[in-house]
């Protein structure tokens, strides 16, 4: 049988491949297990494997991992000819042999022949990118599993803090139930390091509502941190420009999933920008992006320090 594991979620894909692994009763003790790299093994010998019988067992796993040959570019190793006898193996699998190719990196490409085959005579598993709904129930399952518990504003911000990295997620659980069996919001703010996203969108509102302290305050923070002048610019200038651009289409009447397609946004991060951007007037966003502008052509030209020229911007927000 053929199995097709693929997507960008690796930890679904593990573990869907560990299910694969339980249910046919493969393993490295049971000598029925092989797993291949298509940069490093000849085909010949992934395919001859393939078709061997299993030994004192009812079935063997073969895995194919990295088959580039199987998207638009191209792999060394791999020739016409073993795509030909790639293609005649999947057309006539060994029943006995559970041949899961195993695919991490990137898309297919579907107008190959090889491809056209796979389709035909292989199970396809698509592990792509959960939703937040789904990553929120999976997560709070993930802590209750570990005999604890967390609050709805905690489990948010740990999301947001984290991304929909999976490895990420299930580490940050595992340290956070290490500490305490009730987590709070105070708990991911210690253990969980906030993004510099996350920096630069609090600052980008300490300067937009004028607070003076707060600005300073995330500032520092960044530089203790080494972050470059020119970097810290550049950020705060694509969070206004986010702003400016949700603010400018949801005025227009676009969905957010429109909104995220045309500025290039996760569709996720369009509810907090739309929201945020409910409490500041466009000319504003244009006037702090106008300003911004303006102080990165006078750092590349030499007329101001890149440092000092940051530190003037903050520090003239009411003008």
């Amino acid at each position: 049988m053929n199995i097709v594991i693929h997507g960008v979620e690796r930890l679904l894909m593990e573990k869907k491949l560990d299910e694969l692994k339980k249910k046919y009763h493969c393993s490295v003790e049971e000598m029925n297990l092989m797993s291949y790299y298509m940069g490093e093994t000849p085909m010949s010998q992934v395919l001859e494997d393939a078709k061997t019988p299993p030994f004192l067992t009812g079935y063997k796993m073969v895995i194919m991992k990295e088959p580039l040959f199987l998207t638009s570019k191209k792999q060394k190793t791999v020739n016409e000819k073993d795509v030909a006898m790639f293609i005649d193996y999947i057309s006539h699998d060994n029943p006995t042999t559970v041949f899961v190719i195993y695919h991490d990196e990137g898309n297919f490409d579907e107008r190959k022949k090889v491809m056209k085959t796979l389709r035909k005579h292989a199970q396809f598993f698509e592990m792509d990118h959960v939703s937040f709904n789904q990553l929120y129930k999976s997560t709070r399952e993930a802590v209750h599993s570990r005999g604890c518990k967390i609050e709805d504003e905690a489990l948010t911000l740990l999301l947001n803090r984290i991304g929909e990295d999976l490895y990420e997620i299930s580490h940050q659980v595992d340290k956070l139930c290490l500490y305490t069996k009730d987590i709070k919001v105070e708990d991911i703010n210690k253990l969980v390091a906030a993004p510099l996203e996350e920096d630069v969108f609090a600052l980008t509102n300490a300067i937009l509502k004028h607070d003076l302290n707060k600005t300073m305050m995330i500032y520092k923070d960044l530089m203790v941190t080494n972050h470059e002048p020119i970097a810290l610019i550049g950020l705060i200038a694509n969070s206004l420009r986010n702003l400016y651009q949700v603010k400018l289409l949801s005025r227009k009447g676009y969905q957010d999933k429109e909104i995220a397609r045309m500025c290039g946004l996760n569709p996720r991060a369009i509810y907090p920008i739309r929201k945020n951007g409910e409490g500041f007037e466009i000319n504003e966003l244009l006037e702090k992006l106008n300003a911004l502008s303006e102080l990165d052509i006078k750092i590349k030209t030499g007329l101001i320090d890149k440092q000092r020229g940051l530190e003037l911007f903050l520090l003239n927000m009411e003008s």
